[in-house]
């Protein structure tokens, strides 16, 4: 029998939030981190965080794509030592 798989939900699960602002617990302190990292985040009617999968998504990208470019851009300018993890 076929197993069937779940839809993903368009927006991130409370416990995907909680594994991305560990080891903060509260609702306020997981909105004002998301926000510091750029992403847009609603709030439910308890305080908790919203945020879009899509939109969560985009910005890691983004910032994943910047990261390794300034890598590069290090690499190929920098005479000194390659300070980071390799």
């Amino acid at each position: 029998m076929a197993e069937r798989s779940r839809p993903i939900p368009p927006d991130l699960t409370r416990e995907e939030v909680d594994e991305i602002c560990h080891p903060l617990v509260q609702n306020a302190a997981k909105v004002r981190f998301l926000r510091g990292m750029g992403i847009k985040v609603e709030q439910r009617p308890d305080g908790s965080p919203l945020v879009s999968r899509e939109h969560y998504v985009q910005v890691r990208q983004r910032a994943a794509s910047a990261g390794s470019q300034l890598m590069d851009d290090a690499a190929v300018t920098s005479d000194g030592p390659a300070w980071g993890v390799h």
